[in-house]
């Protein structure tokens, strides 16, 4: 089998490139907002609903998000800029295994970076008060938004030759604020189907759009939808 070579490849290409250390870095900007909590909250602080609004309002909607988005892209993008596309379709694999070996790539290499810095920022955060559910839950959000986030990048980098800043624009402007406000809106918001999963443990959250299940189902449909329209892409793109 070609794709796990493909996979593997891929997977090490993508953490190895000099702009994952920025990537990293940004990961561990959580830790840090969580470190300095952890010194300064007072006694008696609600370290729930701080925790809370910290996974909703920055890791899920911002942090993950512009990490899955720059690995998304990388992980088609870069073979694209640099002409090794040209081998990666000359092979006999479906384009639809490519695109999916692709983006199962990044989507690895995303949650690598990100979960830990989920982990260690509960930890930090709820101390004593922490639990499995308080930490699995936005691992699920968080993992579920990343694997659309990245099916999305991997269409982009193969439909215009900008994906990252019409990524960071659909981020910034939709989900970071017209899908903030606007209820109706919310519903074409990634983050807003990731943060229905965190909220399932943390209710002091801002109310989800759906129930999880119905998040769960959405987030994978956008994956899969992504994947299916790249592989089009793939064979009409000119590379």
């Amino acid at each position: 089998m070609i794709i796990g070579p493909i996979y593997r490849l891929t997977l090490r290409a993508l953490l190895l490139q000099r702009r994952t250390i920025l990537l990293v870095l940004l990961a561990l900007a959580p830790v840090l907002v969580a470190f300095i909590y952890a010194v300064a909250a007072k006694q008696g602080a609600h370290h729930l609903r701080f925790y809370s609004h910290m996974m909703q309002e920055l890791f899920v909607p911002t942090i993950a998000a512009v990490v899955a988005l720059v690995i998304g892209v990388s992980a088609l993008g870069d073979e694209r800029e640099d002409g090794t596309i040209y081998y990666l379709v000359a092979t006999p694999q479906s384009r639809l295994g490519l695109i999916v070996t692709k983006v199962a790539a990044a989507w690895t290499a995303t949650l690598l970076l990100l979960v830990p810095s989920v982990v260690v920022s509960a930890l930090l955060i709820l101390k004593g008060g922490v639990d499995a559910s308080s930490i699995l839950w936005p691992v699920a959000g968080v993992a579920l938004a990343t694997l659309a986030y990245c099916g999305v990048a991997g269409w982009l980098s193969l439909r215009t030759r900008r994906p990252i800043v019409i990524g960071v624009l659909y981020i910034l402007l939709w989900e970071g604020s017209i899908a903030t406000f606007a209820a109706s809106a919310s519903k074409l918001s990634i983050a807003a189907y990731g943060r229905a999963l965190v909220a399932e443990r943390l209710p002091e959250a801002a109310a989800p759009v759906v129930g999880p299940a119905p998040a769960i189902i959405v987030l994978a449909a956008v994956a899969a939808v992504t994947c299916w329209l790249g592989a089009r892409a793939l064979v009409r793109v000119e590379l």
